[in-house]
């Protein structure tokens, strides 16, 4: 999943247009998809701004940009290889932040206990 990620006023986030390509979706699917979501999420807004970018045409069509939350919630619905590639690698990356959480808790737990 390269290229997936851009830089947008300082922020990381992916389009609309990237999601559909990466994930082999057509646009329209993915823009059906998030505006599903904006029916369902409360902070949509954080999540996931409209803009617009020019066809191959040069006619404006829209898309949105998404942060990583909003990406995450995107694709988690998703089905495919790309998107069992992406649940998988985020699967192994909870899991050793949850391992390194509870490793160093280990040792903080370990230098507050008193010494008797």
């Amino acid at each position: 999943m390269t290229d997936l990620v851009i830089m947008k006023e300082q922020e990381a986030v992916t389009t609309s247009l990237i999601v559909a390509n990466v994930f082999g979706k057509e646009h329209k699917h993915v823009l059906r998809d998030i505006r599903e979501l904006e029916k369902d999420v409360s902070d949509f807004g954080p999540m996931f701004s409209e803009g617009e970018e020019s066809d191959s045409y040069g006619r404006p069509r829209k898309m949105y940009y998404m942060n990583r939350d909003g990406f995450t919630l995107l694709v988690m619905g998703y089905t495919g290889k790309e998107a069992l590639r992406f649940k998988m690698n985020f699967i192994k990356q909870y899991n050793r932040m949850e391992e390194y959480i509870r490793r160093n808790d280990t040792i903080i737990n370990i230098g507050s206990k008193k010494e008797e």
